[in-house]
């Protein structure tokens, strides 16, 4: 998965090792919405991978480290 993600985006691997945090939703950094996004591609890549059993597990996480 690391290899895939990292294909995808540097980044997205980054985001799944690493809890990221937005400190202000109202207001979030241009790093923070970087992340953001790339948490939203490490999900969506990590769903695609699974079965529907363990989908159902995770389909509720909203960030791809807690997965």
């Amino acid at each position: 998965m690391k290899m895939y993600l990292g294909s995808i985006n540097d980044q997205a691997w980054d985001v799944t090792e690493s809890n990221f945090v937005i400190f202000d939703p109202t207001n979030p950094t241009p790093r923070e919405l970087e992340n953001k996004q790339c948490n939203t591609i490490a999900l969506n890549t990590i769903y695609n991978a699974t079965d529907s059993k363990v989908f159902e597990q995770i389909k509720d996480l909203e960030r791809a480290s807690e997965v």
